[in-house]
């Protein structure tokens, strides 16, 4: 049940032979993904966040989800990855990983994975204020490590959630999440690929 309330609250291939970037996580793995892709900094995140508060656009309930966004980044408990190829009119949108730890257990039983994906709709819908449909809610495996994977549509039109848990020890989880703009397949490929390709320190 945990592990169904933690991700309420969070809204095969060898790394390409293209210009990449190694990024190196705070969280003790690093990955693989093309050179596009770039790890906010904390300078970007201040222009960020002064770009919010001087905005007259963004709803209020989007604004105080960045506004936890923000915070969470600031203490270290979220790393956020940026796709600097952005899809045209997307209104400021970019495609992103993020990535969190969390001491929640993956589910591997057959009967734990379907008790957990058929709960958390409900539970998506309640915290994200609109319906939430699962589009895939499955056990996989990631470099002999379990995963759970969900796979939803976005808070913004025309855009997509997938979410990977990975179990690396008894009490220690990695979730990636990516959002990405539904047009832009090939950063599914690099998400795909950049787990593929993890590197544990």
């Amino acid at each position: 049940m945990r592990l169904v309330v933690f991700f309420s609250l969070l809204c095969m291939f060898a790394p390409n032979l293209i210009a990449e970037t190694k990024i190196l996580s705070r969280f003790g793995v690093a990955f693989y993904l093309p050179d596009n892709w770039r790890l906010l900094t904390l300078d970007e995140l201040n222009a960020v966040d002064d770009a919010d508060n001087s905005s007259k656009d963004l709803a209020e309930v989007n604004l105080k989800g960045r506004e936890q966004l923000s915070k969470t980044m600031r203490t270290g408990g979220l790393e956020l990855i940026f796709n600097t190829k952005k899809v045209k009119n997307t209104k400021g949108f970019y495609d992103n990983i993020t990535l969190i730890e969390t001491q929640d257990l993956v589910p591997e039983a057959a009967a734990q994975i379907k008790s957990t994906c058929s709960a958390l709709p409900t539970l998506l819908s309640q915290t994200l204020g609109r319906e939430v449909i699962l589009d895939v809610c499955e056990g996989r495996n990631v470099q002999n490590y379990p995963a759970f994977v969900l796979s939803y549509a976005g808070d913004l039109a025309n855009t997509r959630v997938v979410q990977y848990m990975l179990q690396l020890e008894q009490n220690r989880s990695l979730v990636f999440t990516l959002t990405y703009h539904n047009e832009n397949l090939a950063t599914v490929e690099d998400f795909e690929s950049a787990l593929q390709g993890l590197v544990f320190n």
